[in-house]
């Protein structure tokens, strides 16, 4: 080999030198950024993990505050149930005593006589009542007959009216006598209904001059058959109508979240739906539909 070609190679060996350090870098420099990206979108997939087990977490002690609700619930009506059954026994005598000193002062004393009947018709209302309480808290399968729904609502108005009295509100109803029957459940029913009219009370209380509660019943065609409880309240944020029905929404600080979905699931059971609006006037209606039954129909 030529001394020409010996420096030429010494050269470019010499040239090589800092090219190949070059290159050692980069593929260093590229493999860190790997490296350095893979660990923060590990990072992030940790974070994401934490984020979404700290809501599964939230999730499951809201959910364990529900049940622990439910519980109280369930013992309060135990313990209603017993109240109901303790109060009618005094009720009881009352009526016997009550209708013995009529007996006693018949054909004289009218105005004792007239006292003791208004003693006799209340007792009768608060033992019904009670019998109508007793039934609601009953556990009890599902029995379906035919109900006329207008006499439905209408008991359940009278089961309540005091508390609607208390509450400084008038209930408007407009029942339409003639409609045909349904085939459903009573107590179901007016458990919906009460749940509906609960609603619409606490909704008023936000509004002072909001009075008026109407329940109106009606014909939406051959049919179906459709209840209508409107208030003059608040009225639904739009923001809440898509999940007003969810299992365990609730806009009310104490509230449990299951009224309006246990009383959807109710209605659909019956053949029918359960809906909400806005009213243009302020307020809202929540109504349902239930299937006339076929037997009345044909």
């Amino acid at each position: 080999m030529t001394m020409k070609k010996k420096k030429l190679m010494a050269k470019r060996k010499k040239a090589k030198g800092p090219l190949l350090k070059n290159v050692t870098r980069r593929n260093l420099e590229k493999k860190v950024r790997q490296q350095t990206n893979e660990i923060r979108a590990r990072n992030g997939q940790l974070k994401k993990g934490a984020d979404r087990q700290k809501r599964s977490d939230l999730k499951i002690e809201e959910q364990r505050e529900d049940l622990l609700h439910v519980t109280r619930v369930g013992k309060l009506a135990e313990f209603v149930s017993s109240l109901a059954h303790e109060i009618s026994q005094p009720l009881t005598a009352i009526l016997s005593y009550a209708q013995a000193a009529q007996r006693m002062f018949a054909g004289r004393e009218p105005e004792l006589q007239e006292i003791l009947q208004y003693i006799i018709n209340d007792n009768q209302r608060a033992t019904e009542v009670i019998r109508r309480l007793r039934l609601l808290l009953k556990k009890s399968h599902p029995s379906l007959e035919p109900l006329n729904i207008s006499t439905v609502v209408n008991d359940t108005v009278e089961l309540i009216m005091t508390h609607i009295t208390v509450r400084n509100k008038v209930v408007k109803l407009e029942l339409d006598r003639g409609l045909p029957s349904i085939r459903g459940d009573r107590i179901q029913l007016q458990q919906v209904l009460l749940n509906l009219i609960s609603n619409s009370l606490e909704a008023m209380e936000e509004n002072s001059d909001s009075r008026e509660l109407l329940i109106r019943t009606s014909r939406k065609d051959t049919d179906t058959i459709m209840v209508e409880v409107r208030d003059s309240g608040c009225g639904i944020p739009e923001e809440n109508m898509t999940k007003l029905f969810s299992h365990f929404f609730t806009s009310k600080p104490d509230g449990l979240g299951m009224g309006l979905s246990i009383s959807r699931s109710i209605i659909e059971a019956h053949g029918g739906r359960l809906e909400a609006k806005n009213n243009p006037d302020g307020g809202a209606t929540f109504y349902f539909t239930v299937p006339v039954d076929k037997k009345d129909a044909s």
